[in-house]
């Protein structure tokens, strides 16, 4: 090992790593600068207005390197009634601007690499202010993704005859011969399903979704099986299946309002099938139809759109979202037949391609969870191919889209045991995961996407998105030899570290400190890790995913005591969202890789709500089997600290006083030093129990500082497999020294060390 040092800074070391995301999303607090930023003064009315949790973010922010061009811009809201004047400068210092009634913008030319400003100059009925201006840099790099003006796309869409929801015939005709099991494997299914009966009926959402779900899937199996075969027989299966799904009332058990995502669906089939069947279909069925979707899409539309342009003010809607999404795919199939169909297309796909995934930046990353990261992105995988087909708008040109294999990758590789972070992220979800995995990568192919999609299997090769998705470029499915094995997601504040991502045999540690905090389906665990080893899940994010805000749900799986974090004071932690609440929010604040080792940093302070002055967390991976953890803790008055970690099975005392945790033939051994005495425990019950089947037993431990203090400063190692060997530690005046795996690691407030060892 070479006796290169890697110091870590605890304040702005990241800035121009964090800068694509924009902090003022999801939060009241400007973003914040690094040293070579504009600084926005108390006159930017950008940072002044008052912002609620789910408010539009500042994009791009100041001093963001971009590598799409142009970007997508936006900025809070003013209110009804405002209007902007959107200016931007270019490198050689001419000026071109728009006036606009929305706080987004698509600009309509992509911009030649240099440094760029954007400002905007609002007008209310009371007041005119002007923004700073924000510099950012087009990176020589970035691909082009320009939204043609609604002109074009509404000319685009009502010039293409129907069925415009596929490929051209040359290209359709191949992806079947491609997909030969796949179509057998669907008319088999097929041959064997009815028409759904009357609209479904319960006493809950989920039993209305879960009837609704099984007619709209026999549904789209009876239409893809037309489209494969032309035949008859299933052109008359589809069309009673079309029929008897009109025929369910747009304002009963499966209206917009009470069911919004069975409602979705349906709506999305009733599309497709008007689309895919309207040249056989007669006057009088395509009148049906027509009249049927001007009711549930335009529910849809008045949702997200219409009444001040809701998602364009609150994107951060993890349904809305994806609702605006459908609303734009209906539309680009409708128009020219359904007058309503053009106004829905001008308002809906240019803010849906400005506002693809509010949940990360250009880095591809999800902050909702990985559970999230598959099922949003797989829905919407088929709306997007039929933009591309119907008006050629790309959406995989976009950075979000071009980078979101790299974030599967990391976070999901092939062989992970679950998912990561938040809602549903204990579920394995095996055959969803193969089947969007691999259609994800075919629709915005590159070389770590095929080399992850190559990996995957378990799919249902029947399925819509397997049938329908693009057929493979001509790269080799191999492991890119340049592919580091650890990467940070900024946008996020997520940090993957593994032994080789290439190796399913891997050691993987995901660590979490997120600006998007406890927001819908994130949980209150910044600062929070999770530890794989040979595919075997040993220190996890505890709970079950029993349904959204469940008791469970709030009383314990989204707390931050269910996770590998810091609580106080008998389990107390970070904020957990509620409407109008605290957010939650963590940081990460340094983050170095390199071949023998990686280093990240996270500050969580301000999740605790005021509670805590210091909450810092340092990971420090050698690799391939030794972990570090450094916790640096302060607070206004003296807590009782608690190092919390989870495991599928009881953890045991070794004899040298270390936790040991084992599952699956995997094992972790766990030493935690300290100023003073502690104490461990471990219980395998929940503060609230999940709802539902009867689920596996887990295990929560807390190594319990004896004393109450103002600080604290906790550091843990942990060593994969138990090694024999023994490490030496040592206290020092600015922190602490550790001896371990042949190297030393020295950890104090803001900074990691590795070195050969004295």
């Amino acid at each position: 090992m070479t006796k290169r040092l890697a110091t870590l800074f605890a304040h702005g070391r990241l800035a121009a790593l964090l800068a694509p995301l924009g902090l003022a999303v999801l939060s009241s607090t400007p973003a914040q600068s690094s040293s070579t930023e504009l600084r926005s003064g108390p006159a930017d009315w950008m940072t002044a207005v008052p912002l609620q949790q789910s408010s539009a973010g500042i994009r791009p922010a100041d001093g963001a390197e971009v590598e799409q061009t142009p970007p997508d811009f936006s900025w809070p809201a003013l209110g009804p009634g405002a209007s902007y004047r959107f200016v931007l400068r270019y490198p050689d210092g001419s000026e071109q601007s728009r006036t606009v009634g929305a706080n987004w913008l698509n600009w309509h030319e992509a911009l030649p690499p240099g440094e760029y400003t954007w400002q905007v100059h609002a007008v209310t009925e009371h007041s005119r202010a002007s923004s700073a201006a924000r510099r950012f840099r087009v990176r020589v790099e970035a691909v082009p993704f320009v939204v043609p003006d609604p002109n074009t796309l509404v000319s685009r869409a009502s010039g293409k005859p129907h069925p415009r929801g596929l490929p051209d015939a040359k290209v359709l005709a191949a992806m079947l011969a491609a997909r030969g099991d796949g179509v057998q494997r669907l008319l088999h299914q097929v041959a064997g399903t009815q028409s759904p009966g009357n609209e479904p009926t319960g006493d809950t959402v989920a039993d209305i979704e879960r009837q609704a779900y099984a007619a709209i899937d026999g549904a789209m199996a009876a239409l893809l099986a037309y489209v494969a075969t032309d035949d008859e027989a299933h052109y008359n299966r589809a069309l009673e299946h079309t029929l008897a799904l009109a025929a369910w009332n747009p304002h009963g058990t499966t209206s917009y309002a009470r069911a919004d995502q069975a409602a979705r669906g349906i709506a999305a089939v009733l599309v497709v099938a008007y689309d895919w069947l309207f040249p056989r279909l007669d006057a009088a069925q395509r009148e049906r139809l027509l009249a049927v979707l001007e009711t549930r899409v335009g529910d849809m539309y008045r949702d997200v759109v219409g009444g001040g342009a809701r998602l364009a003010v609150h994107p951060y809607d993890s349904h809305g979202n994806q609702t605006l999404t459908y609303v734009a795919m209906a539309a680009t199939l409708l128009a020219g037949d359904l007058p309503a169909a053009e106004q829905w297309l001008r308002d809906t796909l240019p803010l849906t391609l400005n506002w693809l995934s509010p949940w990360g930046g250009e880095d591809g990353g999800f902050a909702n969870g990985t559970a999230y990261a598959q099922w949003t992105t797989g829905d919407l995988l088929i709306p997007w191919s039929f933009l591309r087909w119907t008006v050629g708008v790309d959406v995989a040109q976009k950075a979000w889209v071009r980078n979101h294999a790299r974030f599967l990758a990391y976070f999901l590789p092939p062989g992970a045991p679950t998912g990561v972070f938040g809602d549903g992220a204990e579920q394995a979800l095996g055959e969803p995961r193969a089947r969007f995995g691999k259609a994800f990568v075919l629709f915005a192919p590159n070389a770590l996407g095929r080399w992850y999609g190559s990996r995957l299997h378990g799919e249902d090769p029947a399925r819509e998105h397997m049938l329908l998705a693009a057929l493979p470029d001509k790269g080799p499915p191999v492991f890119p030899a340049d592919t580091p094995n650890a990467a940070l997601f900024p946008s996020i504040g997520w940090v993957a570290m593994h032994s080789n991502l290439a190796d399913p045999a891997r050691t993987s540690i995901y660590f979490k400190s997120s600006p998007y905090g406890s927001y819908n389906h994130s949980h209150a665990d910044q600062n929070g890790f999770v530890l794989v080893v040979r595919g075997q899940p040993l220190l996890i994010d505890s709970g079950w995913y029993d349904d959204y805000a469940t008791p469970h749900w709030r009383q314990w799986y989204k707390q931050t005591r269910a996770h590998n974090a810091i609580t106080f004071d008998g389990g107390r932690g970070q904020a957990v969202f509620e409407e109008g609440g605290e957010l939650g929010r963590g940081r990460i604040t340094a983050f170095v890789a390199t071949a023998d080792y990686a280093i990240a940093a996270g500050d969580a302070a301000a999740a605790y709500g005021g509670a805590l002055d210091v909450a810092e967390r340092t990971l420090v991976y050698l690799r391939p089997s030794t972990l570090v953890v450094h916790d640096r803790l302060s607070s206004p008055t003296p807590r009782r600290w608690e190092w919390n970690l989870h495991a599928l099975e009881q953890m045991e005392v070794e004899s040298n006083g270390e936790i040991s945790l084992a599952h699956g033939g995997a094992k972790v051994c766990v030493a935690l030093l300290g100023d003073g005495p502690t104490t461990f425990s471990q219980r395998d019950a929940f503060a609230a129990p999940p709802s539902g089947d009867a689920h596996a037993r887990q295990w929560h431990g807390s190594f319990v500082v004896a004393e109450p203090s103002a600080e604290a400063e906790l550091v843990a190692v942990l060593r994969v497999g138990c090694p024999a060997t023994p490490f030496a530690s040592r206290r020092t005046d600015t922190g602490w020294e550790i001896e371990v795996a042949g190297r030393r690691v020295t950890v104090s407030a803001g900074r990691a060390l590795v070195q050969p060892p004295a």
